[in-house]
C-alpha cells in the first residue's frame, strides 16, 4: 500500500512539474509563418492553425510548450524572407 501511495505521489509531482507556460503575446504574421512576440523576443508557432482568425498585431494570452522541433506536416514558407526567432513553440490554448 505504501509503495502505491509513493508511486502515485511521484506521478502527480512529475505531471504537475510539466506545466505549460502562459504569457500575453502579440501575433506577428508574414510570408514565412506565424510568430508570437513578447517584448523583442519572437517565437515561431508550429501549430499555426490554432491562431486562425487572429490578425497581426492582436495581443492574446496563450498557454504554450517550447519545442526543439516542429512535428507533423509543415508547409515550406512561400517566400525567401528569413524571420529570426528565439525558439519553436506549440500553442496549447488561447485564453
Amino acid at each position: 500500500m505504501r509503495k502505491r501511495l509513493l508511486l502515485f505521489v511521484t506521478a502527480i509531482a512529475l505531471i504537475s512539474s510539466c506545466s505549460k507556460l502562459s504569457k500575453k503575446m502579440e501575433v506577428v504574421r508574414d510570408c514565412s509563418g506565424v510568430y508570437l512576440k513578447k517584448g523583442t523576443t519572437e517565437y515561431k508557432v508550429c501549430n499555426e492553425s490554432k491562431l486562425d482568425g487572429i490578425a497581426t498585431g492582436d495581443k492574446i494570452k496563450v498557454d504554450y510548450d517550447v519545442l526543439s522541433e516542429c512535428f507533423g506536416l509543415i508547409e515550406p514558407p512561400v517566400c525567401a524572407e528569413y524571420h529570426n526567432f528565439e525558439s519553436l513553440i506549440e500553442v496549447v490554448r488561447v485564453i
